[in-house]
């Protein structure tokens, strides 16, 4: 009975946890179009602060392992979660934007470190029936505060009440994991293995035909392009309302989160590869539907978009396993992490860049190259199973 009310409790607390992973997530995309006015900044210097969060975010990532030697799971959890709640403090205690790109590296070593813990300890102790019901409580998180800043932004005009309205919900769920520690005691040593492992490992060649797995992640740096770049692009190139383009931001996250739970449900009945193909082939038809300007199917589409994308990260990641030894598909899952990390800190830099060059009008046939480079991609995947 005891250890049934515990696995209990560490579900509903993984639960939580992923839902206050996804909170910070979409407030630059969502907000950025009433920020940056704010703060007197570029509807393209978005990128600049997401590509400082992200390398911050990597960094902790890569340095996760060290850390976790020395530290306890609610350690990590506890400190990252004050990181975040700090920065989110800090983008609304003043308008000057020196304090803005300081919250950066809060909000990366924050993001970064929680990301890989809460990973591993899921991964550990709980059912891998209930993976993807974890990463649909990452989009309900996302969805949320996508929501919340709609919601104050359409009411009150206020980004900065939003982002607060975040920040408490952060510290609430902050003071029930401190409640709930002990659940998260133990020290997460994935990295230490013993000696048959590691001959084991040494044992297999990783070949550059490896890198075709995490490749396909680098360009999935699409969810975070969409997330970041969708609501000023309606903004800039078609001057629609900043709380209603967040509202299509909302709906993309929202169509995020309920294809990772339908997806939980569609695994029991279809093969993984008809669900990607499937998808893969809504998001190459409703990604043309961006070219067309604002209308009464834009809430429709940008669902769909969202929809589109959900399986292609949680399914694709179970494919190393079935198509290399052990040791090598763990590694493969490894790189596939770090190159979505790198995908997601290069490309909303690379297309801040050229929207600054040459307009955001460019945005929906970089959404479309990047889905015919995702798709090309998993039919080479698929060929080599």
């Amino acid at each position: 009975m005891s250890k049934k009310v515990t696995l209990s409790t560490l579900v509903v607390l993984n639960f939580i946890i992923y839902i206050s992973l996804g909170l910070p997530d979409s407030i630059l995309g969502s907000a950025w179009p009433s920020m940056r006015q704010s703060y007197a900044m570029g509807a393209s210097q978005v990128s600049y602060l997401t590509t400082m969060m992200l390398l911050f975010s990597f960094l902790s990532s890569m340095l996760y392992t060290k850390i976790a030697n020395y530290v306890t799971v609610a350690q990590v959890i506890l400190m990252s979660m004050v990181c975040v709640i700090i920065g989110l403090i800090l983008m609304v205690v003043t308008s000057n934007p020196i304090v803005l790109f300081l919250s950066t590296p809060f909000m990366g070593i924050g993001q970064g470190a929680i990301d890989v813990t809460v990973n591993h300890f899921a991964a550990k102790h709980l059912p891998s029936s209930l993976m993807s019901l974890l990463h649909g409580c990452y989009g309900v998180g996302v969805s949320l505060s996508a929501a919340i800043l709609t919601f104050f932004l359409s009411s009150f005009a206020s980004w900065q009440f939003a982002i607060g309205t975040i920040a408490i919900l952060e510290i609430l769920i902050l003071l029930l994991i401190f409640a709930y520690r002990s659940h998260f005691a133990e020290r997460d040593n994935t990295g230490s293995d013993g000696k048959e492992k590691s001959d084991s490992v040494s044992n297999q060649t990783f070949k550059l035909s490896h890198l075709i797995n995490p490749i396909f992640y680098f360009f999935y740096a699409l969810e975070a392009v969409m997330g970041i770049f969708l609501a000023t692009y309606y903004v800039e190139n078609f001057q629609v309302r900043s709380a209603q383009a967040a509202f299509y931001t909302t709906l993309f996250w929202l169509g995020l989160m309920v294809g990772r739970f339908v997806t939980g449900a569609l695994t029991r009945f279809m093969a993984d590869k008809t669900i990607i193909y499937s998808h893969l082939g809504l998001l190459l038809l409703t990604s043309l539907t961006l070219f067309l300007p604002p209308g009464f199917y834009t809430m429709a589409t940008v669902f769909l978009i969202g929809l589109a994308m959900a399986p292609l990260y949680p399914l694709m990641m179970m494919l190393p396993n079935q198509m290399y030894p052990e040791p090598i598909a763990k590694k493969v899952i490894s790189y596939n992490v770090g190159f979505c990390l790198l995908g997601i800190l290069v490309f909303p830099l690379l297309f801040g860049i050229l929207f600054k060059i040459m307009s955001f009008s460019i945005f929906p046939s970089l959404i479309l190259v990047m889905t015919g480079m995702l798709s090309g991609l998993v039919l080479w995947i698929f060929k080599q199973i």
